[in-house]
């Protein structure tokens, strides 16, 4: 699947962008809502194969974001199934530098209706960690509404957003 907008590409995350993505991670403001010390370069590798694992099963997954213009990868967006829920998230991560010029937006939006067009989802949810204020006002923007309070299988404390696809009426 081939996703792109204005000014980012959106490939499919494979190991190749591996090292690029673990930089992204090395901040600890970027990482600190999406598992902090356990994405360091080998952790980094092996969410990336997982990610690689999704694509293969689903025929969707997360997606590494590309600057057009420079060519540098900035982060991931992108679908992840969350078996233990029978859902499907929309997630994002992006660079700390390039937060604040919409490249999250941009990105979500590729997929958003990519899930509600192109896969014929009828839901989504965004799973985002009740201090991250940024990601939930992305959220926010972008149509979801809090659906529920949760623990991820990991034990961490999470708001529960969705969203449903807009479907034509009568």
């Amino acid at each position: 699947m081939h996703l792109e907008s204005e000014r980012l590409l959106l490939p499919p995350l494979a190991p190749r962008h591996a090292a690029a993505l673990a930089v992204v991670h090395a901040d600890e403001e970027v990482a600190r809502y999406i598992g902090g010390a356990r994405l360091d370069a080998v952790g980094t590798a092996e969410q990336v194969l997982r990610f690689a694992e999704v694509w293969a099963e689903h025929g969707f997954g997360q997606s590494a974001v590309i600057e057009r213009t420079s060519g540098a990868l900035v982060g991931r967006c992108g679908l992840h199934p969350w078996p233990a829920w029978g859902e499907v998230e929309l997630g994002f991560v992006l660079a700390r530098e390039v937060q604040g010029r919409g490249y999250a937006t941009e990105a979500a939006t590729v997929w958003l209706d990519t899930a509600f067009g192109v896969l014929g989802l009828d839901r989504l949810t965004a799973v985002i960690h009740p201090d991250n204020g940024p990601s939930r006002a992305l959220a926010a923007r972008l149509g979801f509404t809090v659906h529920r309070t949760d623990v991820t299988p990991a034990g961490v404390p999470v708001l529960v957003h969705e969203r449903l696809a807009r479907r034509p009426g009568p």
